[in-house]
Protein backbone atom coordinates (compact mmCIF):
# COMPACT_ATOMS: atom_id res chain seq x y z
CA UNK A 1 0.00 0.00 0.00
CA UNK A 2 1.39 3.36 -0.97
CA UNK A 3 1.30 6.45 1.19
CA UNK A 4 -1.34 7.92 -1.08
CA UNK A 5 -3.50 4.83 -0.70
CA UNK A 6 -3.05 4.96 3.07
CA UNK A 7 -4.14 8.60 3.05
CA UNK A 8 -7.17 7.72 0.93
CA UNK A 9 -8.11 4.94 3.34
CA UNK A 10 -7.69 7.19 6.38
CA UNK A 11 -9.75 9.95 4.79
CA UNK A 12 -12.44 7.46 3.77
CA UNK A 13 -12.70 6.63 7.47
CA UNK A 14 -12.93 10.39 8.24
CA UNK A 15 -10.00 10.19 10.62
CA UNK A 16 -7.12 12.53 11.37
CA UNK A 17 -3.61 11.14 11.22
CA UNK A 18 -3.51 11.21 15.02
CA UNK A 19 -6.81 9.31 15.46
CA UNK A 20 -5.89 6.78 12.79
CA UNK A 21 -2.47 6.23 14.38
CA UNK A 22 -4.04 5.75 17.82
CA UNK A 23 -6.53 3.23 16.44
CA UNK A 24 -3.81 1.27 14.62
CA UNK A 25 -1.33 1.48 17.49
CA UNK A 26 1.51 3.44 15.89
CA UNK A 27 2.79 6.99 16.24
CA UNK A 28 1.12 9.77 14.29
CA UNK A 29 4.52 10.70 12.85
CA UNK A 30 4.73 7.17 11.42
CA UNK A 31 1.46 7.68 9.56
CA UNK A 32 2.56 11.13 8.37
CA UNK A 33 5.89 9.80 7.08
CA UNK A 34 4.25 6.89 5.28
CA UNK A 35 1.71 9.20 3.68
CA UNK A 36 4.31 11.70 2.49
CA UNK A 37 6.60 8.97 1.19
CA UNK A 38 9.57 9.44 3.52
CA UNK A 39 9.03 6.07 5.22
CA UNK A 40 8.02 2.68 3.85
CA UNK A 41 5.18 0.88 5.57
CA UNK A 42 6.57 -1.93 7.70
CA UNK A 43 5.03 -5.38 7.74
CA UNK A 44 4.10 -4.79 11.40
CA UNK A 45 2.23 -1.57 10.58
CA UNK A 46 0.49 -3.29 7.68
CA UNK A 47 -0.57 -6.14 9.98
CA UNK A 48 -1.90 -3.68 12.57
CA UNK A 49 -3.97 -1.87 9.93
CA UNK A 50 -5.34 -5.16 8.57
CA UNK A 51 -6.25 -6.32 12.07
CA UNK A 52 -7.84 -3.07 13.25
CA UNK A 53 -9.78 -2.29 10.09
CA UNK A 54 -10.41 -5.96 9.35
CA UNK A 55 -9.15 -5.65 5.80
CA UNK A 56 -8.25 -8.63 3.72
CA UNK A 57 -4.49 -8.80 3.09
CA UNK A 58 -5.45 -9.36 -0.55
CA UNK A 59 -6.51 -5.71 -0.71
CA UNK A 60 -2.90 -4.64 -0.12
CA UNK A 61 -1.68 -6.99 -2.84
CA UNK A 62 -4.38 -5.78 -5.24
CA UNK A 63 -3.58 -2.13 -4.50
CA UNK A 64 0.12 -2.71 -5.15
CA UNK A 65 -0.48 -4.60 -8.42
CA UNK A 66 -3.01 -1.97 -9.52
CA UNK A 67 -0.47 0.80 -8.90
CA UNK A 68 2.18 -1.04 -10.89
CA UNK A 69 -0.24 -1.65 -13.76
CA UNK A 70 -1.23 2.03 -13.81
CA UNK A 71 2.44 3.04 -13.91
CA UNK A 72 3.09 0.63 -16.78
CA UNK A 73 0.13 1.97 -18.78
CA UNK A 74 1.18 5.56 -18.08
CA UNK A 75 4.78 4.91 -19.15
CA UNK A 76 3.66 3.01 -22.26
CA UNK A 77 1.34 5.84 -23.28
CA UNK A 78 4.07 8.45 -22.84
CA UNK A 79 6.64 6.45 -24.81
CA UNK A 80 4.37 6.10 -27.84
Amino acid sequence: MTGEQLRDLRLALSMSQRKFAEMVGVGDTTIARIENGTQEMSLMTRAKIVRKIQLDEGLFIFADKSRKLNEFIHNYTISR
